[in-house]
């Protein structure tokens, strides 16, 4: 077995899948979005133990992640959110992959692939209503109606946008996108255009504004177990199924005054016990991501916890654990191996420290192993030419 891992406990995504549906008024449906692998929990695994609790819909960002899902034999509905490139659409249209639409160029070629494949091309209208990223603004409206209606291959399933501000506290901005997607939405179906699903809920919005749930909502990060912001902790029994862990593979007693790691920046404080565990930067541990300061009191919060690091003491960081009690690293962390000052935790070669590894940073090629019904298992991957997964129980 590996000396470090992750597991993935699915029995808690499916748990979490079963709260938010609970918030849904029918006909009200749930798209899992599973993309960036799922958050780092698996896309394939995610998809087809949400799939087998009856999820129909599922939301990725590129036709590379969807057709993953359906080489691996997802039967249900998939929307592709970002924008895509010509040369992947035959294979997306011909897969039966639903595909966001936010350019008027791009409906005479997916017109022409739709007919040379004999497939009809299942489209999501992206409407830009103030995210400022992508999308059909009011101007375009009716140039794309008119496209729309010269082309018999393509078809309307639904109609979304995305909200820039639904996990803030000001409504003011969210109730403006919302408005404005209503107006372009009704003056498309005045138009002729008929729209299935209308969708502009995220994992914020859909806690935040159930008035808006309308045909359908996109929850991906409630899945995952997290909240979108702190303030909507305890809104939903979520669980968390993340579990990052590596083993001890190298202890040393040493004494007071030992310097440990490059430019020997930490000296133990007390003849202490140091651990080795094998993971660092190459696995994404020690990362963080590179946050904008939203207002004055973020940047002194910023401030304040990058001088307390400078001292040696991290600030709202997540704890490593051994046998259930917090560690710190000795000194800097290391490419791929970190020492832990454990003091005078009895600990042994081989023993299991928690990691707080951040999802969407952790190395793809860290193993993931999997917890379903109450039973592990571990996916394989192996790459000969194309992608094979197979499973070994443990």
């Amino acid at each position: 077995m590996a000396d470090l891992w992750i597991e993935v406990d699915l029995d808690a995504v499916i748990h979490n899948y079963q709260q938010i549906k609970a918030k849904l008024a029918p006909p009200c449906r749930l798209m899992a979005v599973v993309k960036a692998d799922a958050y780092g929990l698996g896309a394939v695994e995610v998809a087809k133990a949400l799939a087998e609790e009856g999820c129909e819909f599922f939301a990725v960002t590129t036709i590379a992640e969807a057709l993953i899902l359906r080489q691996e034999g997802l039967e249900g509905r998939i929307l592709v959110l970002g924008p895509t490139s010509q040369e992947d659409w035959a294979e997306a249209v011909t897969q039966g992959i639903e595909l966001a639409v936010s350019q008027l160029s791009w409906i005479p070629h997916l017109e022409e692939i739709a007919a040379q494949t004999g497939c009809k091309a299942l489209l999501h209208l992206k409407l830009e209503t103030g995210m400022g990223r992508t999308g059909f603004t009011g101007e375009q409206l009716t140039d794309l109606a008119a496209a729309l209606q010269q082309a018999p291959n393509l078809e309307v399933a639904g109609a979304f946008t995305h909200f820039a501000r639904g996990a803030q506290r000001d409504r003011s901005y969210t109730r403006w996108q919302f408005a404005k997607y209503q107006d372009y939405v009704s003056r498309l179906e005045d138009m002729g255009l008929k729209i299935p699903l209308k969708h502009v809920c995220n994992s914020a919005a859909f806690l935040d504004y159930p008035e808006y749930h309308l045909d359908m909502v996109r929850v991906g990060t409630l899945l995952g177990g997290h909240f979108p912001a702190p303030a909507f902790a305890g809104t939903l029994d979520l669980r968390d199924p993340w579990t990052a862990k590596a083993r001890i593979v190298h202890l040393q007693n040493v004494p007071k005054g030992t310097y440990v790691g490059y430019q020997s920046l930490y000296k133990s404080k007390r003849e202490t016990t140091l651990a080795v565990i094998p993971v660092g930067y190459a696995d994404g541990f020690g990362l963080e991501p590179k946050l904008v300061p939203q207002g004055l009191f973020d940047l002194a919060k910023i401030i304040v916890k990058n001088t307390a690091a400078f001292f040696g003491l991290h600030l709202g960081r997540e704890k490593l654990l051994l046998k259930g009690q917090p560690v710190s690293t000795a000194g800097k962390i290391g490419m791929q191996l970190t020492v832990l000052d454990v003091g005078r935790i009895p600990c042994q070669l081989g023993e299991e420290v928690v990691i707080p590894l951040r999802r969407t940073l952790a190395n793809p090629r860290i193993p993931r192993i999997y917890k379903k019904n109450g039973k592990f298992y571990r996916k394989r991957v192996v790459q000969e030419g194309f992608l094979s997964i197979n499973e070994e129980c443990i």
